[in-house]
Parts: C-alpha cells; sequence; structure tokens
C-alpha cells in the first residue's frame, strides 16, 4: 500500500510538491506502522476520538488553504505550477473520504489498510504542523494553511502517544 501511494504522489506531483512533503510523509507512516500497528492493532476507543477530531480540522484547515490559494503557491516552492482548483479540491475530498474509510479501519482492527489513517497522522497531522511553520519561514510571512496547521500542534501529540501507548 505505501508503495502504490508514493507512485500515486510521484506521478501527481506538480514539480517537487508531492514528492518533497507527501512521499517522506509515506515513508514516515510506514515506519511508524512497522514500530506499531504491525505488531498490534490500537485501541479504537482510544485512538478514534482523537483522529476523528484531527479529521474535522483538516477540513477547516482544507477551506482556509481553498481561501488563501495554497493550490497555486505550495507547487510554486517547488518549481511546479499551479494545481486548478478543481483538481485541489477532488484530490482533498478523495482523501478526506479516505481518511474516514480509515477510521472504519482503526474501529474494526484492520491493520494492513491502516497505512491510510497513518499517513494522516504523520503527514495530514505532524506533517502540516512542521511544514506550514516552515512554508511561513520560507516566504518570510504568511503562508496559505498556516492558522489551522497550527492547531495540529495540540493534537499531534496526543495522537501520537494514544496510537503509540495504544499498541504496547
Amino acid at each position: 500500500m505505501a508503495l502504490v501511494m508514493i507512485v500515486v504522489f510521484w506521478i501527481f506531483s506538480s514539480g517537487w510538491s508531492l514528492r518533497l512533503t507527501f512521499v517522506p510523509g509515506v515513508i514516515l507512516a510506514y515506519i511508524l506502522f512497522l514500530l506499531t500497528i504491525k505488531r498490534k492493532a490500537p485501541a479504537p476507543q482510544r485512538l478514534l476520538p482523537l483522529y476523528l477530531i484531527a479529521v474535522a480540522v483538516q477540513m477547516l484547515h482544507f477551506a482556509e488553504e481553498y481561501l488563501t490559494d495554497f493550490y497555486a503557491k505550495f507547487p510554486a516552492l517547488f518549481g511546479g505550477a499551479a494545481y486548478s482548483p478543481e483538481v485541489f479540491v477532488a484530490f482533498n475530498m478523495s482523501a478526506y473520504f479516505a481518511f474516514i474509510i480509515g477510521a472504519v479501519f482503526i474501529y474494526k482492527k484492520t491493520r494492513p489498510p491502516m497505512m491510510i489513517p497513518l499517513f494522516f497522522i504523520t503527514y495530514g497531522v505532524l506533517g502540516n504542523a512542521i511544514t506550514h511553520i516552515i512554508f511561513a519561514i520560507f516566504v518570510g510571512g504568511y503562508f496559505p494553511g498556516l492558522y489551522t496547521a497550527l492547531i495540529y500542534w495540540l493534537l499531534a501529540p496526543f495522537l501520537l502517544r494514544e496510537l503509540w501507548n495504544g499498541t504496547r
């Protein structure tokens, strides 16, 4: 599953945008999978509420990104052409569909497809928290999505703790 995700992100990347952000997120998710979920599925009653809160925040984050032209400014950082707003919306809505289905995998303790929620935790939550600050520093001011990405600095440690403790 990780390899398929990497190939898809590599092919659909505008410039190096997804190659330098999403692909490392998949690799990190796979490492986290090997260290946690491969060993034991986490307790859904502990992880799932935090995970669904993070998905809800991601929807607000998407709104901020869309309204502030992230789809054009993000690929430009990596030498790529702007994604069309239609592609940006379709890509994100497809991802959120997968992340919500990922909640079912957590609930049912279906381990191999948990790469989907792990990718969301590693890149959607932790990655957004880190990269949006880096992007803002790089451009010397606000970068689309920065404000809602700050919420992830609160959620990421709790999600990672529940994931780690829940698989011990």
